[in-house]
């Protein structure tokens, strides 16, 4: 089964320094992700159900992260 195409290449490694920041790294390597979507094989956006669902889940998710980076910044920033 082929699968269908991606608007973007996924992140394929974060640095795993054991620092205060490596939390941080690995939610935006996350939200990156988030902005990964599905499309059709010929590139163009798509329109069967699933990959529609799919890329709407990104975009939640990428909410929800978005968030989690905003509160672990300021914490941060705190000291």
């Amino acid at each position: 089964m082929e699968l269908p195409k991606l608007t973007q290449q996924p992140i394929l490694h974060i640095d795993g320094t054991p620092d205060p920041e490596y939390p941080l790294r690995i939610l935006e390597a996350y939200r990156k992700d988030c902005d990964c979507m599905w499309s059709e094989s010929t590139g163009e956006e798509p329109m069967n159900p699933l990959l529609l669902i799919m890329n709407e889940q990104n975009s939640q998710r990428a909410k929800i992260l978005d968030r989690a980076i905003k509160v672990l910044r300021a914490n941060m920033s705190k000291g």
